[in-house]
């Protein structure tokens, strides 16, 4: 039986979200969750494990953008639609926190959005 092992809950999240790095033109992807510790991505390219990665996500239906920063610590590939999903986990940074915290709060009652 899988055991989940994660510091915090996983909520669906399935907006496209904005990403970039050094040497890499900033790209888009597709997110599947997202939770206090992290968030799971759908990309075309494969990115090394460890790599930072600047975020912009969308948490609502505003054009507000949070600016995040975080590490790829997962990969594998998606061989059917040709991509790679990468689990990120975000370097601590307390305005995102509370930004994700508040979205994740707008949903925690509603039990179909947790993952």
């Amino acid at each position: 039986m899988f055991e989940d092992k994660r510091a915090s809950p996983r909520f669906l999240y399935t907006e496209p979200v904005t990403y970039g790095f050094p040497d890499v033109s900033v790209s888009g992807g597709v997110a599947g969750n997202i939770s206090l510790g992290g968030i799971a991505l759908r990309v075309q390219g494969f990115i090394p494990i460890g790599t930072i990665l600047e975020l912009q996500i969308h948490l609502d239906k505003t054009p507000k953008v949070i600016w995040a920063k975080a590490k790829i610590v997962r990969m594998r590939e998606v061989l059917c639609e040709d991509c790679y999903e990468i689990g990120l986990q975000f370097v601590r940074d307390e305005m995102l926190l509370r930004a994700i915290g508040e979205y994740i709060i707008t949903y925690r009652s509603n039990p179909t959005h947790q993952v």
